[in-house]
């Protein structure tokens, strides 16, 4: 008596291999920026890609970290330094004053307000006004200048994609103090990277990033950049070695650079859900239920 299909256990290689959980991620610079911040962000991030053996990260994601941590990072340093600046306190209220009456720059406010947060975490002592205020600015410049490393840490490996050379230029102290976190502006001219092959080599993958932007109900201003400078790629590659366009593309260049990751992990769903339904990836956002 044959015994039927439905009855038998496949034990082949091939169903071992689909019944185990995934064991790469791809994450996003947003989840590698959150694990530096004070403990009850970082926390379950960490405990989210705990499961995966492999954790990669773009080189790209280098320079959007760059950008959007330790130039920020720099700025409170600098702000340390202003004459009328005595305190933390005073610190706040100036960040608050200057990033905060801007709209645009409200991200960059949020992203100062967490830093100094998480600094106040960890000075706990029992110190003066003033020297609580010259340890910010010691922070401040440890964690410029230790930062790539403190973020390679993170992960298993980066992927070279693009070959940026922007990501790769380190932070500096310049003599007189201050800190370099600046990013020199491209030029179609005096391209060192590997941008234009990089997109050409996924070319099918961005004509579907930015076809899929027209079926959406309502797309995001973000949505609609990144589908107009992939256009405007597809219509020649070299668009992207002009400064800042190939920013308008960041998330979709580090979706792309880690394509042969299981899962990608991020924080930011505006984007992140279009870009992981398009290229077939679960999506992972530990932070979606902790706000």
């Amino acid at each position: 008596m044959s015994t039927s299909p439905t009855n038998q256990t496949d034990t082949s290689p091939c169903a071992n291999q689909q019944s185990q959980p995934p064991t790469t991620v791809l994450v996003d610079t947003s989840l590698l920026i959150e694990q530096l911040k004070r403990e009850p962000s970082a926390r379950p991030v960490r405990e989210a890609l705990a499961p995966f053996l492999f954790k990669g990260a773009s080189s790209y994601s280098k320079l959007e970290f760059k950008r959007a941590w330790l130039q920020r990072l720099a700025y409170i340093h600098d702000v340390c330094s202003k004459p009328d600046v005595t305190c933390v306190v005073d610190v706040m209220a100036w960040v608050n004053q200057k990033l905060g009456a801007q709209p645009k720059r409200r991200g960059g406010l949020q992203t100062c307000f967490d830093m100094l947060i998480r600094f106040l975490d960890l000075d706990s002592g029992a110190i003066n006004k003033r020297a609580q205020l010259a340890r910010l600015r010691s922070h401040c410049k440890r964690s410029v200048l230790d930062g790539t490393a403190a973020l390679l840490q993170l992960i298993t490996a980066e992927f070279k994609g693009t070959r940026c050379v922007r990501a790769e230029e380190p932070a500096r102290e310049n003599p007189d103090g201050s800190l370099n976190v600046t990013v020199p502006k491209c030029r179609p001219q005096n391209a060192k990277c590997a941008i234009v092959a990089f997109f050409v080599s996924n070319k099918t993958a961005f004509y579907s990033l930015a076809n899929h932007v027209d079926t959406l109900p309502d797309p995001s201003g973000e949505m609609k950049t990144m589908q107009l400078h992939i256009r405007l790629a597809l219509a020649d590659p070299r668009h992207l070695c002009q400064a800042g366009n190939c920013a308008r593309l960041a998330d979709a260049i580090i979706a792309l650079d880690g394509k042969q990751m299981a899962v990608f992990a991020a924080n930011n769903d505006t984007e992140w859900v279009h870009i992981s339904n398009v290229l077939q990836k679960p999506l992972l956002n530990p932070l979606r239920h902790n706000p």
